[in-house]
């Protein structure tokens, strides 16, 4: 499998234990080369975890150590017709000191693109495969990979997009592109779905600030354990662009859909879009779309100061499937942003971002936010708050969100969170201090909170963690981190739990 980044987007579960790959270049560590852009990075990790609570519930406390094998490689290539980062990992988990069974558990992300047919036809894919939340209301922990929580199972997806680019002579360009991204959790049909669409949009080719732009998109969803829900839209607008930094547009048509009722209804859509580019470091966008069964929107809000960055994003769209609430920033994701200037190409910037998060012991998937698996699409609204800021031996990060999910209409999925309480509120804030002792060593203290809220009083839950940790490089391959956690939930079986771990990991 060969697939990619795009939109700077997190190639987030790498390893349970939270350690930055990849290099770059001069005497970092290795990683083979088969040609300009290509980049081959094995590893392997050795965690060793001892806890007082391994069932993670304070009336049968069970304290055990954990050791996690894990080997693992990083693919990534910039250059050529195939673009994009894949990451793997195999974890292999001893339990000691308790009747656990062992156990193993793959992790797998990856986001592509192929260019088939030069600046005309690409196909986009992206796969992601680890262990899952299944229910927003259930027992939650900070160390998922470690700890078997029963609250959670292994979900893989696949999305292939293809994508096909022209003109029609000198009267416009055209983009018609389609999607299918299935989704399967193990041992369970609750949250299995299969998203098919197809769309088709083009845009004039005037010369003056006004144009003028049309689409049509159909999309059909269907849940093993819920409804087969469909939508489709055709619309016209017209763009307005006064600057090279500033366009306005508007667009109105009509839509069919059966989100609302169950039954395929008619009725009209409207929206309006404004994007503002100043600067290249910043970026402010709105856009707002009505719809029967919910409007939606996005603002936000992006700049970058030369060692710092802010971001802010309020969005509502209706989500299929898989709900990941919160929509935290991750410290891998806030850094990529901030790193732009640095590298624009996103696959090298991948490198360099996770270089420097592994120097200063940062976690990358650190402030991930929870999710829940659903069978039916619903309406989400997320907002957050995120920013960072690198000093010369420094790095602060910073997020805070929330999030609402709710019910479409009348209609009662057939399993899942949505069908036990109409509404799912998440609450998350998180804030990271790394300290750079020496040019090769660093601590790092993560303090975190995560509430949930549904429609009864009996559906809540808080997780809170605070977790330190000491990193250092062993030569120019190695790496040892060393640390502590503590855990507080309070929510269906309380627990209490304290850790210590220490973690190597050798790159070839």
């Amino acid at each position: 499998m060969a697939l990619a980044l795009t939109h700077g987007a997190s190639i987030a579960q790498l390893t349970g234990l939270g350690i930055g790959i990849g290099a770059v270049g001069g005497g970092e560590a290795g990683g083979v080369s088969s040609g300009p852009g290509f980049r081959v990075q094995p590893r392997i990790s050795l965690t060793q975890t001892w806890t007082d609570n391994l069932s993670l519930n304070d009336a049968a406390k069970d304290a055990a150590l954990i050791t996690v094998l894990a080997p693992g490689i990083s693919v990534s290539s910039s250059a050529g017709r195939l673009r994009g980062s894949l990451d793997y990992s195999l974890n292999g988990l001893l339990y000691t000191k308790t009747d656990l069974p062992n156990d193993h558990h793959h992790s797998l992300s990856a986001n592509g693109t192929l260019e088939l047919i030069e600046r005309s036809f690409f196909v986009d894919a992206r796969a992601s495969y680890g262990q899952q939340q299944q229910s927003a209301f259930g027992q939650q922990t900070s160390a998922e990979n470690a700890i078997r929580n029963p609250n959670s199972s292994d979900t893989a997806s696949l999305s292939v997009s293809p994508r096909l680019l022209g003109r029609l002579g000198n009267i416009a360009t055209y983009q018609l592109s389609g999607n299918v991204t299935e989704t399967k959790v193990k041992d369970s049909i609750a949250g299995d779905s299969r998203i098919t669409s197809i769309s088709l949009n083009s845009q004039g080719l005037a010369s003056g600030p006004l144009n003028w732009t049309a689409s049509a998109t159909t999309q059909n969803s269907s849940f093993d354990s819920g409804k087969e829900n469909s939508r489709s839209s055709a619309t016209a607008g017209l763009s307005y662009r006064p600057d090279v930094d500033l366009t306005f547009s508007g667009n109105a048509g009509m839509e069919r859909s059966d989100l609302q009722t169950g039954s395929r209804q008619a009725g009209p859509t409207y929206g309006l879009n404004a994007q503002w580019t100043p600067t290249p470091r910043t970026s402010v966008q709105g856009n707002y779309q009505g719809h029967d069964y919910g409007d939606s929107h996005t603002i936000s809000f992006n700049h970058r100061f030369q060692r710092s960055s802010i971001r802010f994003s309020d969005t509502s769209n209706v989500s299929q499937g898989f709900n990941s609430q919160g929509g935290q920033q991750t410290n891998y994701s806030l850094f990529f942003f901030q790193f732009e200037s640095k590298e624009p190409d996103p696959v090298k910037r991948d490198l360099l971002v996770r270089q420097f998060l592994l120097e200063n012991g940062l976690n990358p998937n650190a402030a991930a936010n929870s999710g829940f698996v659903s069978s039916s699409p619903s309406l989400q609204r997320r907002q957050e708050l995120s920013g960072s800021w690198q000093g010369l031996r420094t790095t602060v990060t910073t997020t805070l969100s929330q999030s609402r999910n709710s019910r479409i209409g009348a209609q009662v999925p057939g399993s899942g969170d949505l069908s036990q309480s109409s509404l799912v509120q998440e609450r998350n804030a998180s804030a990271t201090l790394a300290y750079r002792l020496t040019p090769t060593s660093s601590t790092n203290l993560t303090v975190s909170g995560r509430q949930i809220r549904g429609q009864l009083a009996s559906q809540s839950s808080t997780l809170r963690t605070i977790n330190a940790s000491w990193n250092g490089r062993l030569g120019n391959r190695g790496s040892v981190s060393v640390g502590t956690r503590y855990s507080l939930f309070e929510g269906p079986r309380p627990y209490r739990e304290n850790a210590v771990f220490a973690t190597l990991v050798h790159q070839f």
